[in-house]
């Protein structure tokens, strides 16, 4: 519905120049049809609901640099001298029993969590 109402003034009739209502389709003095109203185009092509246009980011990764949620170079060779020297400890510690847990220790855990300290993260440029 218009905002304005039904008794808002429209056009003039183009016969007799009598003002019209805008819900009005023909004048009621002279009965000329009314003119129809005519389309202003936008005065912008943008509308307030389109998306912002995104500038692709360019992503680099590294896997020496220090992020907040990985380790530098030195973390990193920490980390990998730790899983390296608990699996020998394990070994040592339980003897014979260490025996099962030594072998997946280096099959299973080992190249996981050297696979998981040493992957590329994202770093900002």
């Amino acid at each position: 519905m218009d905002p304005a109402g039904p008794e808002a003034p429209g056009p003039d009739c183009p016969h007799c120049a009598r003002a019209l209502r805008r819900v009005d389709t023909w004048c009621p003095q002279c009965f000329a049809p009314a003119p129809l109203p005519t389309f202003r185009g936008p005065s912008s092509t943008r509308r307030s609901d389109d998306p912002v246009p995104v500038v692709p980011v360019e992503l680099r990764y590294s896997r020496w640099q220090r992020t907040s949620v990985s380790f530098g170079p030195a973390g990193r060779i920490a980390a990998s001298l730790a899983l390296m020297g608990t699996g020998p400890l394990f070994w040592w510690f339980f003897q014979l029993g260490g025996a099962m847990f030594f072998v997946m220790w280096t099959a299973i855990v080992l190249p996981w969590g050297l696979r998981d300290v040493w992957r590329k993260v994202r770093v900002r440029r």
